[in-house]
């Protein structure tokens, strides 16, 4: 796997005209554990107690995205089917009752996998990497209301993946 993933997802915003959404894809091993590995050597202690307090930018734990729901208008000239640019030159919030289509573009990985190993994909309401380093304040999304991801029928949500053959 090798390039872009996007998440396609039909979404509504139940009691809210708003919402921000993170996603991630994980590999797991075999056993479901997700995997890591740091993005520095890591030849020091420090290095380990900054990982473990929320530094993830020494560290990867997959590929994520994130949009806020009003921003989800494309660029037409700059989109690709791989990866969606968004134009954020206006704010489109919900109607209520609306199921809105958006794109989230994540980051690009180059995994491989092995018999028995997993791909988790997790959508949430919040930033699920944390900081990108210690004494950052966490991004708090200005969610409310029941948060639905429509699937299946003609709301077709799913996560595109660059799967290469070997």
């Amino acid at each position: 796997m090798v390039g872009y993933p996007k998440a396609r997802l039909w979404v509504e915003a139940r009691d809210a005209d708003d919402m921000d959404l993170f996603v991630l894809v994980q590999k797991l091993d075999a056993y479901g554990t997700p995997l890591q590995q740091f993005t520095v050597p890591n030849q020091s202690t420090v290095n380990h107690d900054l990982t473990d307090h929320a530094a993830t930018i020494l560290r990867y734990k997959g590929s994520d995205g994130r949009l806020r729901v009003s921003a989800r208008r494309l660029d037409e000239a700059l989109s690709t089917d791989e990866v969606p640019a968004h134009s954020f030159d206006r704010v489109e919030k919900l109607s209520p009752g609306e199921i809105a289509e958006i794109e989230i573009e994540l980051l690009p990985i180059g995994l491989v996998f092995h018999p028995g190993e997993q791909l988790r994909f997790v959508i949430s309401s919040r930033n699920l990497l944390g900081t990108l380093m210690p004494a950052i304040e966490e991004y708090v999304g200005a969610n409310s209301g029941q948060h639905v991801i429509h699937t299946g029928g003609a709301h077709p949500s799913y996560l595109q993946l660059p799967i290469q053959e070997r």
